[in-house]
């Protein structure tokens, strides 16, 4: 990132010794992307997990509210589990 900043504003000379360094150390090319790859897959693999989690996470909150209802209909609920069902 802030080698494309110093691109965007470095002058004809800095960017010769920049397009030379590239030139004579060609390596640096896919290193740099590697590196840059590392962060983004990380994330993208967390976005993933936790969208995977949220989905687990209302499912179970569906079976509990309909174990809840199931319940209300065959016994009497306490007091706080009535007041769980209504304001689900």
């Amino acid at each position: 990132m802030i080698l494309i900043t110093k691109l965007l504003t470095a002058n004809a000379e800095d960017k010769a010794n920049f397009f030379k360094l590239i030139r004579d150390e060609p390596w640096l090319v896919p290193t740099t992307v590697f590196f840059e790859m590392i962060p983004v897959s990380i994330m993208a693999y967390g976005f993933w997990k936790n969208r995977k989690l949220k989905t687990q996470l209302k499912i179970e909150h569906e079976k509990t509210i309909r174990s809840f209802i199931e319940r209300s209909e065959t016994i009497d609920l306490k007091p706080e589990e009535l007041y769980f069902l209504k304001h689900i």
